[in-house]
This record gives C-alpha cells, sequence and structure tokens, in this order.
C-alpha cells in the first residue's frame, strides 16, 4: 500500500504515532507517470523524483540467498509477531507468509 498510496499510508501513520501537526502528504506528493513511481509535488505542480538509479526493478532472488536470510531473521520474526500480538495488531502479510514458510 506504501507504493499505490504513500500518502494514505503516511496518514495512518502520523496518527498512530499520536502526532500533532499532521503533514498533508497530499498537497507535496504526486504520481510522476514518466518515472513509474511517487514524487515530490513542488510548486507549479512540477515534480522533484530520485534519481535514475532509484526505483528502477531488480532482478528476482535466488533461493539460496532467500533461505539463508528466511533462517538468519527468523527468530526475529518470531519475536516481532508475538510483540504486535500483545499490542493487539495483526500480522502484515509478508509476516505471516514467513512464520508459515519456516514451519
Amino acid at each position: 500500500m506504501l507504493r499505490t498510496e504513500p500518502a494514505l499510508v503516511m496518514e495512518k501513520i502520523q496518527k498512530f504515532l499520536g502526532l500533532v501537526n499532521i503533514i498533508n502528504y497530499h498537497k507535496i506528493l504526486a504520481f510522476d507517470p514518466k518515472k513509474g513511481f511517487w514524487c515530490q509535488l513542488l510548486e507549479g505542480g512540477k515534480t522533484k523524483c530520485l534519481g535514475k538509479s532509484k526505483g528502477r526493478k531488480y532482478p528476482e532472488m535466488d533461493t539460496d540467498s532467500r533461505d539463508f536470510l528466511r533462517g538468519y531473521y527468523q527468530e526475529h520474526n518470531v519475536e516481532l509477531s508475538k510483540l504486535l500480538y500483545k499490542m493487539g495488531q495483526s500480522l502484515p502479510s509478508w509476516l505471516r507468509e514467513e512464520l508459515v514458510n519456516t514451519r
């Protein structure tokens, strides 16, 4: 959702954190179809985007690397799931998938 609606996500984060001075990201972010991602909105409707090396596509991760990282972060992911449960928060889909894949 951060990729598709960053302003909405930032609004929810600010409210969750209990911030008083909430920034309206709808006014400072705009989707740039040429770049294919969200950019800073400047005066006059122009956008300021990250450089050419940012936002590019990467090749799929190889199985050995994915397995290594899954094992490396397994305990941390379990602890994160326990913390989120205690806080009454739902698990993000990526964390649910990781916990199912490691059993």
